[in-house]
This record gives structure tokens, sequence and C-alpha cells, in this order.
């Protein structure tokens, strides 16, 4: 399979969060099921530098086999917290179609480096758009921002 990574400009971070209905899930089980979800699409993610806490989980996604950080992609998962309720809140007005208000999960992925693996950077989101129901976000198209985009 070939693989094709794409400078991210001048290599500073952007963000995509995405806010995502769990159906109970807590953020652990939410990175177990997308690693799952990866696997059936072909793709088998290496999750490095596996941080966790009460109600979130963190690690760097790469390729399985591949070194840790080649792909620029580090995500993130807050479920079922008072963090997510704060963050939903904080945008809910500005979302037009009102889904935003069932997301009880925040997905965020952080892409770093000077280049990064897009098409992993869209599997990773077609796996959790396959999973839940998502509502995508990034600073700089807001809610306009699309998986066809990238």
């Amino acid at each position: 399979m070939a693989r094709y990574l794409f400078m991210t400009g001048d290599g500073m971070a952007h963000r995509i969060m995405l806010y995502c209905a769990f159906d109970g899930m807590d953020a652990a089980r939410g990175l177990d099921a997308l690693a799952a979800q990866t696997r059936d699409q072909g793709v088998d993610l290496q999750r490095a530098n596996r941080e966790a806490g009460v109600s979130w989980v963190s690690a760097l996604l790469d390729r399985a086999g591949e070194p840790v950080g080649t792909s620029g992609c580090h995500l993130e998962i807050h479920a079922q917290s008072p963090l997510v309720t704060a963050m939903v809140t904080e945008v809910a007005d500005a979302e037009p179609s009102g889904r935003i208000r069932a997301a009880n999960a925040v997905v965020t992925l952080t892409l770093t480096g000077r280049a990064v693996d897009w098409s992993l950077v869209r599997i990773v989101w077609q796996a959790i758009k396959s999973l839940w129901t998502v509502v995508p976000y990034d600073d700089a198209s807001g809610f306009d921002i699309d998986l066809d985009e990238l």
C-alpha cells in the first residue's frame, strides 16, 4: 500500500476536534474500538506513548511497524466527563445543526511536524465516523470542515 506524506506548511500543529456520541463508552474503550475499526479497514494502528486519566486517553498513532511519530498524528479522547460537557457547551451555539448537543465525547486529532500522513488521518477519521455520530470542527474552517477536504 502506498503511503503519501504531505507537508503541513510551516510545520505548525493543526487540531481537528470530533465531537462524538459515545453511547456510554469510556475513553479507553473508545480508543480500543477505534483501533479495532481501523484494523477492520486494513490498517493496524500502533498506539505509542499512551497515557490515560480518569476520563481521557491519548496516544501517538502510526501504522504498525513504523517508527513512532512518523505519521504526525496524536489522538486524545475525552469522554463522559464535565470537561466534555464544557467543551460542547462552549461551541454549541455556533454549530448550526444542533447535533453537537448529543456529544458526550471529544476526539482531538493533533497533526504536527513538517509531514503528516494524511491517508492515515483519513482512515482514522473514517473509522471514527463509522463508529459514532460525529460533528467535526477545526480552527480554520469551524464546523464547515469535511473529511473530503483532507
